[in-house]
C-alpha cells in the first residue's frame, strides 16, 4: 500500500499546487470531514493490483477524483473537472520514491445525486513502480 499512499500524496500535491484549481477556491480532501460543505474535491477510492514482469514489478492503480458541488450548473462542474484532469495528467512522473508509467484518464462522469448535488468523477489509471 506504500505505492498507493505515495500516489495519493502526489495527486493531492498536484491539485493543491495547481493555480487553476486553487483559483476556484475549492478545497481538496482525501477523506472529507463530516462538516465539509460543497463544493469540494475528494481523492479516492483507489484500486491496486500487483503486477509482475521479468526483472521487476509494480502496481496497477485505478483512482478517482470526485467533485461534490451543490450548484446548479453542469457546465461549471465540467469546467472544474477539466482543470482537475489537466492538473493530474501534468503531475511529475516521479516523487516520493514512486515512478508513474502511462498515467491516463479512463473515464469521467457528472450526475445529480439524491441530495440534488452534482457528483463529478474522473477515474485515472497508471502503473507505479517503487524506486526504493
Amino acid at each position: 500500500m506504500r505505492a498507493s499512499l505515495e500516489l495519493q500524496r502526489l495527486v493531492a500535491a498536484a491539485l493543491t499546487a495547481d493555480a487553476h484549481v486553487q483559483a476556484r477556491g475549492i478545497p481538496t480532501f482525501d477523506g472529507p470531514p463530516a462538516n465539509a460543505r460543497p463544493p469540494y474535491l475528494s481523492i479516492g477510492g483507489d484500486t491496486v493490483t500487483a503486477q509482475r514482469w521479468q526483472g521487476g514489478g509494480g502496481t496497477d492503480h485505478r483512482f478517482v477524483v470526485s467533485l461534490w458541488d451543490n450548484r446548479e450548473s453542469l457546465a461549471t462542474a465540467k469546467e472544474i473537472l477539466s482543470d482537475v484532469e489537466r492538473a493530474v495528467l501534468a503531475m511529475p512522473p516521479a516523487g516520493g520514491g514512486l515512478r508513474l508509467i502511462g498515467l491516463r484518464l479512463v473515464r469521467g462522469s457528472v450526475r445529480r445525486t439524491s441530495r440534488n448535488w452534482l457528483l463529478g468523477q474522473l477515474e485515472f489509471r497508471t502503473l507505479a513502480v517503487m524506486e526504493n
